[in-house]
C-alpha cells in the first residue's frame, strides 16, 4: 500500500481487526507516510496486553475515553479512567489491562519512531499467544 502525505478516514473505512477480547481500529497511521500511528481499541472487562510486557521505538499517548484501563510502565502502575492521559517512551517496557467490569474505550497514538518500524502490531493481541514481542 502507498504511504501518503495527506490521509482522510472515514468512519465507516477504518481498518478494524479482531482481536483477543477487543477490538483495533486503524485510524490512518496504516497509510501515513509520518512517524504517527493513531488507533482506537476496545477492550472486554479484563483483556491485556498479555502476560509479557512489550517496548518499540518512539513514543506513546494512552487517552482513555471510556471505562478504565491499567499501564504498567517500567514497573510502575498508571490506573487511567475516562479522560486521563498517559503519555511516555516506549522504549520502556509496557503492557496493559482493563480491570474494570465494563467495556474500556481508548485512543492511542504512537509517535517518533523508526522509519521501518511498525509498532501498532505489537498493540494487536492474540488469542493464542501470550507475548506481543516479536
Amino acid at each position: 500500500q502507498t504511504q501518503q502525505d495527506v490521509v482522510l478516514i472515514r468512519s465507516s473505512q477504518r481498518n478494524r481487526v479482531p482481536v483477543h477480547r477487543g477490538l483495533w481500529e486503524g485510524l490512518g497511521g496504516e497509510q501515513f507516510e509520518g512517524a504517527v500511528e493513531p488507533f482506537m481499541i476496545t477492550l472486554e472487562a479484563g483483556a491485556s496486553s498479555g502476560r509479557f510486557p512489550m517496548t518499540h521505538s518512539g513514543h506513546e499517548f494512552v487517552f482513555c475515553i471510556r471505562g478504565e484501563l491499567v499501564y504498567e510502565v517500567a514497573g510502575s502502575s498508571y490506573h487511567l479512567r475516562t479522560g486521563d492521559a498517559l503519555l511516555f517512551s516506549s522504549t520502556l517496557e509496557h503492557k496493559w489491562h482493563n480491570p474494570g467490569s465494563n467495556v474500556t474505550n481508548a485512543l492511542i497514538i504512537l509517535s517518533g519512531f523508526q522509519g521501518t518500524e511498525s509498532p501498532s502490531k505489537y498493540h494487536l493481541i492474540s488469542p493464542s499467544t501470550d507475548s506481543n514481542q516479536d
